[in-house]
């Protein structure tokens, strides 16, 4: 072989090695720009960014829109079926005895007979005979037996917690001004609802006399029917600025002329035993809700 094929035989192998490193060499950068590529698409994907803070072509995932949470509806508390202070209680379903027992009845004669024959033995009673809105506090007017010792009427209602108070006065005061009875009243009131403030309240209206019957019993001239109901106005007229129940006891026993039947009295003015007993079913069946009293009561 001559010199000259030698040298082309060899020029030509080292081309060809060449060759074959420059292609490894193409191979393998090929691969490292695909690589590099994925990584970049890969971030691209991830942060859904481009150039600048502004969005690609290629975005990440889907903004999520905030979707408001469907709210249940809370159905607002009911209010009770209202009461106007200053309208008679209602006729209630008939409650029994027991129902009295956490109650306190204040009052003249006319609550002592309550008491002693109406069939109502339940609860607390404190009465005075001759007992007045005038007579309610003060030294001289310690009627009341409490513990061993004499106490006037709002100290004997102070010394516990009623559910609720029942008041009944104005015959003995049929003859004072009826701005006295009306002032003295108020504040009769005002200070049950200080000492009782967790109690319903009930101002009952007196129930009527009977004009002939006072009359031939010596009653006095000032206890007729027309006085009461005067006094009665006034009354209603507290229960309604006080915002306390109001219980229309006299309607129970107003007969022709609106006067006190005769059988229902044996003086003209205190009960029959079965006017007792009237005036004690009344009050079974005549009871307001203290949710709804208190609920309107401070509903102002």
């Amino acid at each position: 072989m001559s010199e000259r094929r030698r040298k082309r035989r060899v020029w030509r192998t080292a081309v060809g090695y060449l060759g074959l490193v420059l292609g490894a060499a193409v191979i393998l950068l090929g691969a490292a720009l695909v690589v590099c590529g994925g990584l970049y698409v890969g971030e691209r994907l991830r942060t859904g960014g481009g150039n600048d803070g502004e969005r690609g072509e290629i975005t990440g995932e889907p903004e999520k829109v905030p979707v408001e949470e469907e709210k249940t509806p809370v159905e607002e508390e009911k209010a009770p079926e209202e009461y106007v202070f200053g309208e008679p209680v209602e006729e209630s379903g008939r409650v029994e005895d027991g129902w009295f027992d956490g109650a306190v009845f204040l009052g003249d004669s006319r609550t002592e007979g309550l008491e002693l024959f109406g069939g109502l033995s339940h609860g607390d009673y404190y009465w005075h005979r001759g007992m007045s809105v005038f007579a309610a506090d003060g030294e001289e007017h310690r009627y009341f037996d409490v513990g061993g010792e004499k106490v006037t009427l709002l100290e004997a209602l102070a010394a516990k917690s009623y559910c609720a108070v029942y008041l009944m006065l104005g015959v003995n005061e049929l003859g004072y001004p009826p701005e006295s009875y009306e002032r003295a009243l108020g504040e009769l009131v005002d200070r049950i609802l200080e000492a009782q403030p967790e109690a319903v309240v009930y101002l009952q209206t007196m129930p009527p006399v009977n004009d002939r019957a006072a009359r031939e019993n010596g009653l006095p001239e000032y206890e007729r029917c027309e006085n009461v109901d005067r006094f009665n106005g006034i009354i209603v007229k507290t229960a309604e600025e006080k915002r306390v129940a109001l219980l229309d006891t006299a309607s129970c026993y107003r007969g022709e002329g609106g006067q006190l039947p005769e059988e229902l009295t044996r003086d003209g003015v205190h009960f029959s035993f079965d006017g007792y007993t009237r005036w004690a079913e009344y009050l079974r069946t005549h009871v307001i809700d203290p949710e709804r009293y208190f609920y309107w009561r401070d509903e102002r």
